[in-house]
């Protein structure tokens, strides 16, 4: 039992950060240089010819986002998955028998936090908006005090999940994302072979 409530919690926690790694980061070097190494894009840019980034400031925002979120979420959960190995059983005294579950699920929500807010920060400062930059220093410091309600998890979590799905949803625009992409992305619909065949043909052709 033990066993499972601790794997169990840690795909809770860190399933979709893992998820995320592996789908989004995971077959481009570079960012996995910026996923390991923090912020890179100064020393990427002196590798490369023209001394610019050869990443854009948005998918670096993402990757230091996740990066970040991930580091904060192994800090969080170490210690509680190493109690719910076991021995002893949570609530034994009169305690939630929910601390486990809640604080995978808290986990979760502040590693996709972090990633949100690094997204709608590095946009805020590059395009030097100062409100930005306030709602986002505010979420963060509004989730940290929603943490004092604990063990009223009901209080705490529900309004952090809410706060989390929101702010995903400011971070998906932010990035340029719309509802029309969402809907081209699950549709699965790929360009007619016609229309690559016609930009190819546009294409200059290189000097002999």
């Amino acid at each position: 039992m033990a066993a499972a409530v601790l794997l169990g919690c840690a795909a809770i926690a860190l399933g979709p950060a893992a998820a995320l790694v592996l789908l989004t980061v995971a077959a481009e070097p570079l960012l996995l240089i910026v996923l390991v190494a923090g912020k890179a894009d100064a020393g990427l840019a002196t590798l490369s010819k023209d001394g610019r980034s050869p990443l854009s400031l948005r998918r670096v925002a993402y990757v230091s986002g996740l990066s970040f979120g991930i580091i904060s979420g192994l800090f969080s959960i170490t210690n509680i998955l190493a109690d719910s190995a076991g021995p002893g059983t949570v609530g034994i005294h009169g305690d939630s028998p929910y601390f486990f579950i809640t604080s995978a699920f808290l986990t979760m929500a502040l590693v996709l936090l972090h990633t949100f807010w690094g997204i709608i920060f590095f946009d805020a400062c590059e395009r030097r908006r100062a409100g930005g930059l306030g709602l986002v220093v505010g979420s963060h410091l509004l989730t940290s005090g929603l943490t004092f309600l604990n063990p009223w998890y009901e209080a705490s979590l529900g309004p952090i999940l809410i706060l989390t799905l929101c702010t995903g949803l400011w971070a998906f625009s932010t990035a340029g994302g719309s509802f029309h992409n969402v809907l081209k992305c699950l549709s699965c619909k790929q360009e007619p072979e016609g229309q690559a065949m016609l930009y190819s043909a546009l294409q200059v052709p290189p000097e002999g």
